[in-house]
């Protein structure tokens, strides 16, 4: 496990290093919005949706016996940067009082507790503006069609059927006691799991997998974002204020219903093996080229923040 959250650290450095190069920056009127922007996505987080971004794509070349070359790695490091913005922005948004009312995020201040609330949004709409500006940019991402047809799924996958729906369904939901799992499991789908199941479709994009190749990905990662949701609520349960690097017990507090109130622990976190396993078993056959995935699998329901 130590040697995978090096890998992790290594690719989560790489995409601070495309983000503190390319985000915006300068002293003009607009300064405070660049550094609320580069404040929430520069140095913080784990950033697992980018490595998968990353190894979704070293896994399609290493199983066609291809080489990934320098153009294609700098093209997944654009994209998955692009994906990790996104997700800085879904986070400042959830933390303000409108929402989930949270004064830390990643070891810090959350955004609109540094800034204040209108730059908080702002700076969460800058990201997502920024995202597409990445992708759609020949600079970064050569072949046009591959361009827009990334940007389709990816909006797709964050708007009113994926994200942003599964976060209205999350506001609406909370302090219905009486909530069913399949309600649950809806939301935590389109809240969480839709970026992340997004994150290998547009690896497969970019490194022309086979259609095969794709939906077996598609649906590993599609078990990946279900078993990281259980865990979250998991450590949002009983987890480590300090290591998690923001408030636990949200749920409780705010009265907002998620797997371990509704399954209990133990049934929770079997339920989270369970995706796990089942994520692994669509990239088994390809033991050696899967090896990064198949820990991603396992860390994602044995990390500890």
């Amino acid at each position: 496990m130590i040697e995978f959250q090096n890998k992790l650290e290594k690719n989560s450095q790489e995409i601070d290093s495309f983000l503190e190069s390319y985000l915006p920056s300068g002293n003009g009127l607009n300064s405070k919005l660049f550094e609320a922007m580069r404040y929430s996505s520069i140095s913080g987080g784990k950033k697992i949706r980018a490595y998968l971004v990353m190894e979704s794509g070293r896994f399609i070349c290493a199983i066609n016996n291809k080489t990934l070359s320098k153009s294609k790695y700098n093209e997944l490091i654009a994209v998955g940067s692009a994906i990790e913005a996104i997700h800085s922005y879904s986070l400042i948004h959830d933390d303000l009082p409108a929402m989930d009312n949270s004064p830390f995020r990643r070891g810090k201040e959350s955004n609109h507790v540094k800034f204040n609330d209108h730059t908080a949004i702002l700076a969460g709409d800058g990201l997502l503006s920024w995202a597409f500006q990445i992708i759609g940019d020949r600079n970064f991402i050569t072949n046009s069609v591959k361009r827009s047809e990334i940007c389709f799924v990816l909006a797709k996958a964050i708007g009113p059927n994926g994200m942003v729906g599964g976060q209205q369904a999350d506001m609406d939901f909370a302090k219905h006691k009486s909530i069913d799992l399949d309600k649950i499991e809806w939301i935590q789908n389109h809240k969480t799991g839709a970026l992340i199941s997004c994150c290998s479709h547009v690896a497969s994009i970019l490194l022309n997998a086979s259609e095969d190749q794709k939906s077996n990905l598609i649906n590993y990662a599609n078990h990946i974002g279900l078993a990281f949701q259980i865990a979250d609520d998991l450590l949002d349960f009983e987890g480590n204020e300090v290591s998690m690097g923001k408030p636990i017990r949200q749920d409780a507090k705010n009265e907002i219903p998620n797997f371990v109130t509704i399954l209990g622990k133990e049934k929770a976190l079997e339920r989270a093996l369970v995706s796990s396993r089942k994520a692994i078993n669509f990239i088994q056959n390809f033991k050696q080229e899967s090896e990064n995935l198949v820990s991603l699998a396992k860390y994602t329901v044995n990390r500890n923040k």
